[in-house]
């Protein structure tokens, strides 16, 4: 997998509030139409931390310290270079895996 792009905090925020929408969407439609009896309680935990993410990233927005600490370290990360990425040499080609069973 390849490591992720650059996000900002409004696309995090956004993501996360569309998440979490979209779980409770989904929960409440299947207890409209009886498939459940109430919302699947991992999945409303889940809405819940998505929800909590959009709530963090709000206050990190609200507070100009914490803000400015984030920035700071990020600008840090960024002037590290980052390590190389290995190949994975336990990955076998499909075709190869196929001929040994």
């Amino acid at each position: 997998m390849i490591p992720p792009g650059k996000t900002t905090f409004a696309r995090m925020q956004t993501a996360a509030h569309n998440e979490a929408q979209r779980i409770e969407i989904i929960e409440d439609g299947w207890v409209t139409l009886g498939q459940l009896p109430v919302p699947r309680p991992d999945r409303v935990r889940l809405r819940d931390d998505f929800a909590g993410i959009v709530r963090l990233i709000d206050l990190i927005e609200a507070d100009d310290i914490i803000r400015g600490r984030l920035e700071d370290a990020l600008k840090r990360q960024a002037a590290t270079p980052a390590p190389a990425s290995r190949p994975d040499t336990e990955l076998v080609p499909v075709d190869e895996e196929v001929a040994s069973e």
